[in-house]
């Protein structure tokens, strides 16, 4: 695999997205609400530790070995491969839309909470396709060199993430069967031979914070009016030291 070096881009995107939108959230003193969506070490300690589970896994002896041994016993007991990521990483973020049109109400508007999933769909994107073209990690299958990490997990826990932030207060489990789809992905694009097992761990973590900080944004976003401030969006992209990426800042 390749030097794990390179992917500090994601660091560089999603966790100095956490620090920045903490450090600006503190000094506002908002008194009139207080804001439902924070980023914290609390509430992002899970996809922070599969982020970095997969970085880990670069160097990490033990971890490439399971990373291989895994491989091993797919390539040994399993003989058939599955389709379903294909199509079923899009499930858990349509189903929202199926559920609120079924009469199921949703926690957001049509519109917000479409402009909270494109958003997390944005992040995630960038984050994603510049590591894909800068770890440049080999398949499993050795189709390619754009391994790292799995866009489709990626994509799965994002919308795990959105169904369970706009139906957790209807019902623990249609959270908890999102998340379920989310993880038959993940395991599916490991039985099909497409992603190490680092691949999949470092996709869902994206996945699900991508969704936590379009939530974070979009929540001081839609309430800025009130407050008669700007916000300020800048990105910035990342070269030297055989690094490229871009980093998201956010300023209310």
């Amino acid at each position: 695999m390749c030097d794990g070096k390179k992917s500090v881009v994601v660091l560089l995107i999603l966790l100095s997205s956490i620090v920045k939108a903490q450090v600006t959230d503190d000094s506002l003193q908002v008194k009139e609400r207080k804001f439902e969506y924070n980023l914290s070490l609390k509430n992002t300690i899970v996809p922070v530790v599969l982020i970095t589970y997969g970085i880990v896994g670069f160097n990490n002896p033990k971890l490439k070995s399971w990373n291989v041994d895994t491989r091993d016993e797919v390539l040994e007991d399993i003989d058939r491969k599955y389709h379903i990521d294909d199509y079923f990483q899009y499930v858990p973020s349509v189903t929202v839309y199926f559920l609120d049109d079924a009469g199921l109400k949703a926690k957001h508007s049509f519109w917000d909470r479409t402009a909270i999933l494109a958003s997390s769909f944005v992040l995630q994107t960038m984050v994603v396709q510049t590591l894909k073209y800068t770890t440049k990690v080999e398949r499993p299958d050795s189709s390619n060199m754009n391994s790292f990490p799995s866009g489709h997990t990626t994509l799965a826990f994002s919308g795990a993430e959105f169904l369970w932030q706009e139906y957790k207060e209807h019902s623990i489990w249609i959270g908890v069967a999102g998340y379920a789809v989310a993880s038959s992905i993940g395991i599916a694009r490991v039985i099909n031979n497409k992603h190490w097992l680092t691949d999949v761990f470092a996709g869902a973590g994206i996945g699900i914070l991508s969704t936590k900080i379009s939530y974070f944004f979009y929540e001081r976003i839609k309430l800025k009016p009130r407050r008669g401030n700007r916000t300020y969006t800048m990105i910035t992209p990342i070269y030297g030291n055989k690094i490229n990426g871009l980093t998201l800042s956010v300023r209310f």
